[in-house]
């Protein structure tokens, strides 16, 4: 299928800048790259909110908790529009 191999690129380069996240924070690099090609976009969001190894984590904020709603709400929305095939719009009918 054509248009599934702009979506496996992407998924791959997110797969490798996450490996670069990873890295960065103190974390192995080819296991958050093996992560990422199973769970993507998630293993993005648990690298951005897990704290760095050494450490302490800080609780959560009222806002922080705002912005992991906002992020996971439009994560669940980008799976519902993906699993309908794509289409966001009604259909024009075609003929």
């Amino acid at each position: 299928m054509p248009g599934q191999s702009g979506y496996a690129v992407g998924w791959g380069t997110l797969a490798l800048i996450n490996a670069g996240l990873a890295q960065g924070k103190g974390r192995s690099g080819l296991f958050w790259l093996v992560i990422s090609l199973l769970f993507g976009p998630l293993a993005t969001l648990l690298i951005v909110l897990l704290p760095m190894p050494g450490v302490e984590a800080r609780a959560l904020g009222r806002a922080d908790w705002a912005v992991l709603g906002v992020v996971l709400t439009v994560l669940v929305g980008l799976v519902v529009v993906l699993m309908a095939g794509g289409s966001t719009g009604p259909s024009t009918g075609g003929g």
